[in-house]
């Protein structure tokens, strides 16, 4: 059994979607040996947004914008991002990550490769629960004594580190294996956050739709439960959104 640790790291999420500009992961052994870690750079093509190279900004991106866009696109990196997240006889881990999971099924969804699927689990929620207090990653760093010398949040490299490290001093601190203190957690699976997402995607399809027929003296539908038809075309319609916000920025 091997655990992958993994952040990711995006250049806006505006309308709720996140485009990668870096992916990084501590891999290790059930006993937090590590085997590899990295931090993949890429070119989100998008807009950064505007607070990521801010001095003083709570959340200052580890790299130059230029560092990240003379970098190939996720397309370049998604075989071996597919291989370290679908490895078999391996756990994967976040902290906070449902929207990491969302953004890694959106980006295959905008450049058309195939879903990746795997399933997260979120240390955010484990961590609150065994340790009975409230707050981000630096929190719990800050809690548990876990060395940053060298190393700065939003960083995705060392946030995957840091989700390792406070992971493994909760293991010894709980004294009970990995498995037991997951039992009672269920772990984020991508098709199912895939699913909400497109369900979001065509809601805002609806409000357009509807908006466009009340400018034309239409009444409006009242939409008491969304279902998603079969004719509706969820990567045009996340497309339309990515370039509508590029246009607006």
């Amino acid at each position: 059994m091997t655990y992958l640790f993994f952040d990711i790291e995006c250049a806006n999420s505006f309308g709720g979607i996140g485009k990668i500009c870096s992916f990084g992961y501590v891999l290790c052994n059930a006993d937090f040996s590590v085997i590899a870690t990295d931090d993949i750079l890429m070119n989100p093509d998008a807009p950064f947004d505007w607070y990521l190279f801010k001095k003083g900004s709570k959340c200052h991106l580890a790299y130059s914008r230029t560092e990240y866009q003379r970098q190939p696109k996720f397309p370049q990196f998604y075989s071996k991002i597919q291989a370290l997240l679908g490895a078999k006889d391996r756990l994967v881990f976040g902290f906070g990550s449902k929207n990491d999971v969302k953004t890694i099924a959106t980006e295959c969804l905008r450049y058309n490769v195939p879903q990746i699927e795997f399933s997260c689990y979120d240390m955010h929620s484990v961590l609150e629960k065994q340790y009975e207090m409230q707050g981000g990653l630096s929190a719990f760093v800050e809690k548990l004594g876990i060395d940053t010398q060298g190393m700065e949040f939003h960083d995705s490299r060392a946030d995957a580190w840091f989700t390792m490290k406070v992971t493994e001093r909760l293991v010894k601190d709980s004294g009970k294996p990995m498995p037991e203190l997951l039992s009672a957690y269920t772990p984020h699976s991508s098709p199912l956050v895939l699913q909400e997402q497109i369900k979001t995607l065509f809601k805002k399809w609806l409000e357009r739709s509807e908006a466009k027929k009340a400018a034309e003296g239409k009444p409006r539908r009242t939409q008491k439960k969304v279902t998603v038809p079969d004719w509706f075309d969820y990567r045009q319609e996340l497309l339309r959104q990515i370039a509508s916000q590029a246009e607006t920025r």
